[in-house]
């Protein structure tokens, strides 16, 4: 009996893998083929634009500021109706300078000495913002050119309480995380595209997220996850949170690989907290969104401890040949990782042994990022990557 009952909680562990990662993208892409979004009939080709406040929260960025502003002011978007905030609180290096030697094109420059992490960052260049619309974003990724008139189209139709881009990573040989991240980003780009054509996205990025003033509400600054708590407060307002993929943000990877792991550690730490914040409104589900964000978040952060549950139960039942062969089959793809890992620095790792270990990797960043969420006193400052 308690064979069976391991075989039964193993099957499950890996319908539940399963569904996040193949069958719930393919359910809702196949969904929205099929129904039909009324959004795009409501988008008014002659939208008087809105003012727009461009918001850049940046930490000892004197490497990449001066080129994050001068993609900025060449964004297609009328001078008069688009103003540059960079919040550079804690900079202890030449930001604050770098960025008050713009002052002449409309850039505003906020800082204070004392560092007090993103979110606060965020809420203070709102607090000053002149803007109808606020954009969201990072000091190290560029926008296409038409990005800020491809986010601002949509908010023609009042339903629409933010817009996030299309995250975009640069090529590059030298960065160990590129091939990864690339891959990444565009698996989650077509889910994207169809949770938005169905109703809302689960969470904007906040590389790239626009948002109507009138609904932003001040980020609690012991959040780390910025980004989904801005998505929860318009969701719950009763608008759609969109995905435009012709709004584009490009950034390099990390250099190295270890950097980009302790960003998903943090994000996945973060997403726990997300969780617990949301807690009464995820469970039970109180709206398609809710359900949505169970299916393609919570499942997903959650995916290691399934790895962990198919890879001791497959030992366990191993004296059945099945289940033999799977606990050796993983044995085989761990140790493809393992291989990568040790041999990441080489240009011409084969794609095969890359992602393998790159997935290995990243579901372990989510792993520990459950364990430091465990621990509690969460730090809201981010370990910078290098740059």
């Amino acid at each position: 009996m308690l064979m069976v009952l391991l075989e039964i909680f193993l099957w499950l562990c890996i319908f539940i893998f399963c569904f996040n990662y193949f069958l719930y993208p393919l359910i809702i892409i196949a969904l929205s083929k099929v129904l039909t979004d009324k959004h795009l009939d409501n988008i008014d080709e002659l939208y008087t634009l809105p003012k727009v406040s461009l918001i850049i929260a940046a930490y000892n960025e004197e490497k990449v500021i001066r080129g994050k502003i001068e993609n900025s002011l060449k964004l297609l978007y009328p001078e008069d109706k688009f103003e540059i905030i960079v919040v550079s609180d804690g900079s202890n290096d030449e930001t604050h300078n770098i960025v008050r030697s713009y002052s002449d094109y409309n850039v505003i420059s906020l800082h204070d000495n004392e560092r007090n992490g993103k979110s606060a960052a965020l809420n203070r260049g709102v607090e000053i913002s002149t803007g109808e619309i606020i954009v969201f974003s990072d000091a190290n990724n560029d926008f296409s050119e038409n990005a800020i008139t491809k986010l601002i189209q949509h908010f023609s139709d009042e339903t629409v309480g933010a817009v996030t881009g299309a995250k975009h990573i640069y090529d590059g040989d030298d960065r160990e995380s590129a091939q990864g991240d690339g891959l990444y980003w565009k698996y989650e780009s077509a889910i994207k595209k169809a949770e938005s054509h169905l109703g809302s996205i689960t969470s904007g990025d906040g590389e790239i997220f626009a948002v109507r003033k009138s609904l932003f509400k001040p980020i609690n600054k012991n959040l780390i996850n910025d980004d989904a708590s801005i998505t929860f407060d318009i969701v719950k307002s009763g608008y759609r949170v969109l995905y435009e993929p012709e709004a584009g943000s490009y950034e390099d990877a990390s250099i190295d690989l270890i950097d980009d792991f302790h960003v998903k550690v943090r994000m996945t730490a973060g997403g726990y907290q997300t969780i617990k914040h949301e807690f009464n409104y995820l469970f039970p589900p109180k709206s398609t969104f809710s359900i949505q964000f169970i299916c393609h978040k919570v499942l997903r952060w959650l995916a290691p401890h399934f790895l962990l549950v198919i890879f001791i139960l497959s030992l366990l039942l191993s004296s059945n040949n099945f289940y033999l062969l799977l606990f050796l089959a993983q044995i085989i793809f761990y140790s493809i990782a393992l291989y990568g890992w040790k041999n990441r620095k080489l240009n011409n790792l084969p794609s095969y042994i890359y992602i393998t270990m790159y997935f290995t990797l990243m579901n372990t960043a989510l792993f520990y990022g459950f364990l430091r969420h465990l621990k509690g006193n969460q730090k809201v400052q981010w370990r910078k990557a290098e740059r």
